[in-house]
């Protein structure tokens, strides 16, 4: 009897401790254990962020790099394309790693210290009337501060969905990768000072690839091999918050 006791007990003792290791530990602000790549890559941002709190500059520290790298390959593997439906509305920039073919001019303000938040690349769908007909619209509308916050630019991208890159999930769905995007005009408003067009921007025959794109998060690469991470604003002040 004495013996069936105590199996009783190690039995129940190996239960709890099983029962233990599946519920979430409380852990303090900032220590949170990453359980998906999503939540690593938010971990990942705001660490980059703060390492200056001053600046809360986007651009990837190179200490860094290759844990993001990493991160993108998991990512990848979510088979979480490009959506119309998903994509719609207003995105942040909160970090970016400036590709090797990567110009001067891309981000629209050159090597500028940006502060994370300030940058939008906003998706917006509308039906604009023609000739008594109506013709869908596709942008992504671009707004940046200038260095010393006295100015802004903005940008107009047209984007239709290309069939040059696609993948299949395990479900055997395909899973859009690819727009294409053309850079329709970009202008600059400088104080109290009328706009002005920026003539440069204007481009044809780029693209963006989605490796990931959910309701909170986006990442993108372009054609020029800079990879880009934008999040919903009310998000990015959530993981800010928790990290």
């Amino acid at each position: 009897f004495a013996n069936l006791f105590l199996a009783a007990i190690f039995t129940a003792c190996q239960e709890a401790a099983a029962f233990t290791a599946t519920v979430p530990t409380p852990t303090a602000k900032g220590t949170a254990i990453a359980a998906t790549p999503k939540e690593a890559l938010a971990k990942l941002v705001v660490e980059n962020l703060k390492t200056d709190p001053s600046k809360l500059s986007p651009k990837l520290a190179e200490e860094k790099q290759e844990e993001f790298k990493n991160l993108l390959e998991d990512l990848y593997n979510e088979h979480k394309g490009f959506s119309s439906e998903t994509v719609d509305g207003e995105w942040t920039s909160v970090l970016n790693l400036p590709g090797k073919k990567s110009r001067k001019q891309q981000s629209l303000v050159g090597n500028r210290v940006e502060k994370a938040g300030s940058t939008m690349g906003n998706f917006v769908s509308f039906d604009e009337p023609t000739g008594g007909k109506s013709f869908p619209k596709r942008q992504i509308q671009v707004s940046a501060l200038t260095p010393r916050e006295n100015g802004k630019i903005e940008a107009i991208v047209s984007w239709t969905p290309s069939s040059k890159n696609f993948t299949v999930n395990p479900e055997g769905k395909i899973v859009l990768r690819r727009i294409d995007c053309d850079n329709i005009k970009a202008t600059l408003k400088y104080k109290k000072l009328p706009k002005v067009s920026i003539p440069f921007f204007k481009k044809k025959g780029g693209y963006l690839d989605f490796i990931y794109l959910d309701d909170d998060v986006r990442v993108t690469k372009g054609n020029r091999g800079g990879t880009f991470v934008h999040m919903r604003p009310e998000y990015f002040e959530e993981i800010m918050e928790k990290y």
